[in-house]
């Protein structure tokens, strides 16, 4: 029984992993020279990096 526990366990772990890797993967392709559609990197930072000085004055409002 704890035998079947542990190769459970593991394989939930794997199954984790593997979804971790492939989200990464999906992410960098989006910038990756041999994707046709590929977006900019610096035109996207700039985009998040905005929308993170927007959430930071939410943030800021809503501790006044």
């Amino acid at each position: 029984m704890e035998n079947t526990q542990n190769t459970q366990n593991k394989k939930t772990e794997l199954v984790n992993d593997l979804m971790a890797v492939t989200t990464i993967m999906e992410d960098y392709w989006r910038f990756h020279p041999a994707n046709e559609k590929q977006e900019n990197v610096v035109e996207e930072y700039a985009k998040l990096k905005a929308m993170s000085e927007h959430i930071e004055k939410e943030l800021k409002v809503l501790e006044e």
